[in-house]
This record gives structure tokens, C-alpha cells and sequence, in this order.
């Protein structure tokens, strides 16, 4: 492919990308703002399985779960990476592709957050690795009568029923181009979830970032609200909606103002 070529396709794409972020900042659609006021909620005690522990959102998840009082019960490969928690959250020691060590985990818990990706050390054995860390996670839900499953996943994810905008298709478009194995094993694990029973949430999110808390998240079952999400608003998202339940068997998508 000669160099004009290559130019010329760069310069549509940047037009396109431009077009569709001005589009999304005109027309936020079916975005809505996600809140519980704590002020009100009668809180129930919870005990959280998580997965993913260890990852920037995993550690505001965590944060998040104990500012509510709710018990965590964390897997992690590595358990000194959450040494400053130690002694305020159970850390089971292994791998969460292991059906053992994910029975081991969920034991004693009502909720499971999954906050995993794939970790770019492991190489081959890191792909779809959701998707079947998932079904060991459903095969366990069903056998000890977990309530809920709220996973973590990404704004290129397809699910019925989505009305994507520019923006929608232009961050679908770029998880294609970068990132086309995960993007496999998310649609794959989606499938699976879709194929289930099992309560679950799968909170589609588009590039996070490691930043503290500003204000709710943007919500749109449709179309992605905004192209960034910062990591403790999308971890204040899925605490929330241990109590709120809002969005049973849906792929809601997350962004920040």
C-alpha cells in the first residue's frame, strides 16, 4: 500500500473520529446520570467476591466496598500487592482460571465483581481468559446461590438492542483495530453470560483512567456517554449497584463528565 494511500485513510479516519466526538459532545442521547443517595438507602451487609483485585480499578473497588462496611474477600496470584489491606479484607491466594481456587473465593459471598483483564506477562495463556474465568464464576454462582455477577468490560462489546452513535462506533472501531483479542474474548464472554441464568451486570467502559472521584458516572444502555471514564467513579457505578440492581441482564455503558 503506497504512502498517499496510508495518508489518505489516516486523514478520513481523524475526520470521522473529530466528527463523531462532536457529535457525541452534542448529543448525549439516552445518557443518564447514575446516583444512590446513601442519605436514604436502608444499606444491607454484603460480602463481596472480587476478581482483579489487584488492577487499578479493583483497588478503588475494594476501597469503595469497604467505605460501606461490606466484607471483600480478594483473589490475587501475587497477595503482597495487597499488603496495605491485609488485615481489612480475606486475600485468597491463586488463579482464577483454577475452577478450585474460584470455589474457594466465592465461598461465604452473596456478590462477585470481576474487574479482570488480561495481564500482557501471561502472553498466549492471557487469551480468553475472561471468558473462562466466567464460566467457572457461573458454574459457582449456580452452586452456592450467589445473587449477582457484576463484571467489568469494554465499550466495544455489541449487545442487542445497541444504538451506538459516532462516538459509540468510532471506540468500537478503535478496540478493533488495537485491541481485536480482547475485544474476542469479551463478546465471548458476554455470550456466555447471555446463555445463563445467573443476575448479572456487565458494565461496559471505554478508556479508564486512574482518577479519584468527580462526580457519578454518565449511564446510557444505547451508546457509550463520553470517550474517558475515570476508574473510581466506574467502581462507585458497580457497589452501587449491589443495592440498586438497576441493570439486571444489561451491558449499561459508562463515561465521566
Amino acid at each position: 500500500m503506497s504512502n498517499a494511500i496510508i495518508k489518505n485513510i489516516a486523514s478520513r479516519l481523524f475526520v470521522i473520529a473529530l466528527f463523531g466526538l462532536l457529535f457525541a459532545c452534542a448529543s448525549p442521547g439516552t445518557s443518564v446520570v447514575s446516583q444512590l443517595d446513601h442519605s436514604t438507602v436502608e444499606r444491607k451487609h454484603h460480602t463481596v467476591a472480587l476478581l482483579g483485585a489487584t488492577g487499578m480499578v479493583g483497588r478503588f473497588i475494594i476501597q469503595e466496598s469497604l467505605s460501606r462496611g461490606y466484607d471483600v474477600r480478594a483473589l490475587a496470584r501475587t497477595p503482597a500487592k495487597l499488603d496495605e489491606y491485609r488485615d481489612r479484607i480475606a486475600i485468597v491466594k491463586g488463579d482464577a482460571r483454577d475452577p478450585e481456587i474460584i470455589r474457594q473465593l466465592l465461598n461465604g459471598s452473596d456478590v462477585v465483581i470481576s474487574a479482570l483483564g488480561p495481564v500482557k506477562a501471561d502472553g498466549d495463556a492471557a487469551k480468553f481468559v475472561s471468558t473462562a474465568v466466567t464460566n467457572n464464576v457461573l458454574r459457582e454462582i449456580e452452586n452456592q446461590k450467589i445473587s449477582q455477577y457484576l463484571l467489568v468490560s469494554g465499550g466495544g462489546v455489541v449487545i442487542p438492542g445497541d444504538k451506538r452513535n459516532l462516538l459509540g462506533w468510532w471506540i468500537r472501531t478503535l478496540v478493533r483495530l488495537g485491541l481485536s483479542d480482547v475485544l474476542r474474548d469479551k463478546q465471548a464472554e458476554y455470550a456466555v453470560l447471555a446463555d445463563s441464568t445467573a443476575d448479572w451486570t456487565l458494565v461496559r467502559a471505554p478508556l479508564i483512567d486512574p482518577e479519584p472521584f468527580v462526580s457519578p458516572a454518565l449511564v446510557s444502555v444505547k451508546s457509550p456517554p463520553a470517550f474517558r471514564l475515570r476508574a473510581a467513579e466506574l467502581a462507585r457505578f458497580m457497589v452501587d449497584q449491589i443495592e440498586l440492581r438497576e441493570y439486571i441482564r444489561q451491558g449499561p455503558f459508562l463515561g465521566s463528565h
